[in-house]
């Protein structure tokens, strides 16, 4: 039976402050998890078994998982104690992932694809590994797979610097590496134990000079979340891909045990979470995902956002290009507004008191650390 292993080891250092308490694979995607939203498309290839490969804050994924009993599936955890590389995660899982193939995925990306036509794509090419793969401009941003179309064969891998200065550079389109693999067990006799390695770079190579890893090409979401307006951009448009694969009119994902007041304007798309209450006259939208146990007051506007869950908005505020984490409290009459890619950010407990305007500049965002009381003005 087919397993998967999902990479969720990282600091998630350029998403701070919001990682500062929250791992980065537990950022909400669509008011879930990142990495739950993987397990998902794992259950929908058929998977049953999970392991996690975690390290820093493994804590806060074993208390949300468990044993992953709710989610229909059994988890199991590996511990890195020191930083050990792809492949040397991969080698720590191997004792979960003998005796058949298995899906690995970093835990850090927004995906929407079939994973089962992926399964079945890597069981028709018999070899040890297949590697999704995503067509895109400017591909020197990743790594580059060289690819014989007849046969669907990688025969190399560019990194970065490789790319640059090879004969493909002026390509405005190439496949880069997606990040999910489907491998055979057969892939851990080329990984020595104890030893801190990369698959991409010192694994995949070796199996291109054998004729025994292949591709295949993905549509649909596929978005890195390495940044905050990435995250952010991210959520959006996996609202967008979850509205258009309904196959149905709903302009709006919006929960039943949501309480929106008759008079709340909602601009699509937009999703709500459950048991979150609207007040009257408020401007919901575009581009506003709120989570759940949401409570935003009278005459509030909220567009181009992100809200986590449990957060307290007062009336009169009006929030755009902003994250909002956790059990925030924001008073009455602010005004939160990014610029760009340069968001208003707050990280989870923050207070914001009232009459303030937070406005992020040209040049940078404006972070707000856990915990912390805005009593000024930040512009």
């Amino acid at each position: 039976m087919t397993k998967g292993l999902i990479l969720s080891g990282g600091w998630g250092t350029r998403l701070r402050p919001l990682t500062c308490t929250i791992p980065k694979t537990l950022m909400p995607v669509g008011n879930k998890p990142v990495i739950e939203r993987q397990i998902d498309l794992l259950k929908n290839a058929g998977v049953t078994e999970v392991v996690l490969a975690v390290s820093v804050m493994s804590e806060y994924l074993k208390n949300y998982f468990g044993d992953g009993q709710n989610l229909g599936v059994k988890i199991h955890y590996t511990n890195e104690k020191s930083p050990m590389g792809t492949a040397g995660a991969l080698k720590l899982a191997e004792p979960f992932l003998k005796g058949d193939n298995f899906f690995m995925l970093n835990g850090d990306v927004i995906l929407n694809f079939s994973f089962k036509k992926m399964l079945k794509k890597h069981t028709n090419f018999n070899g040890i590994g297949t590697i999704a793969s995503r067509l895109v401009e400017n591909p020197s941003r990743y790594g580059v797979l060289i690819i014989e179309e007849e046969t669907q064969k990688i025969l190399n891998f560019l990194e970065k610097d490789e790319f640059q200065n090879s004969e493909y550079a002026n390509i405005p389109k190439m496949p880069v590496n997606a990040g999910v693999y489907v491998l055979e067990p057969e892939i851990f006799n080329y990984i020595k134990p104890k030893k801190k390695l990369s698959i991409e770079r010192d694994i995949f190579p070796k199996l291109t000079t054998k004729e025994m890893i292949y591709h295949h090409p993905i549509s649909g979401i596929w978005k890195d979340i390495g940044k905050p307006y990435e995250l952010l951009d991210g959520n959006i448009l996996l609202l967008k891909d979850l509205l258009e694969k309904r196959n149905s009119d709903e302009k709006n994902l919006i929960d039943k045990n949501a309480d929106i007041h008759e008079t709340v304007k909602i601009k699509p798309p937009v999703m709500i979470g459950e048991n979150t209450v609207i007040r009257q006259d408020c401007n919901i939208g575009p581009n506003a995902i709120i989570g759940n146990n949401v409570y935003i007051e009278n005459s509030c506007n909220i567009s181009e956002s992100l809200i986590y869950n449990e957060v307290y908005i007062s009336k009169k505020t009006s929030i755009r290009n902003a994250i909002i984490s956790d059990n925030c409290l924001i008073k009455e009459n602010n005004k939160l507004e990014g610029k760009g890619e340069n968001l208003v950010i707050l990280a989870n407990y923050v207070q914001i008191d009232e009459n303030l305007q937070l406005k992020a500049s040209n040049e940078s965002s404006i972070n707000v650390c856990h915990h912390e009381i805005v009593k000024d003005d930040i512009i």
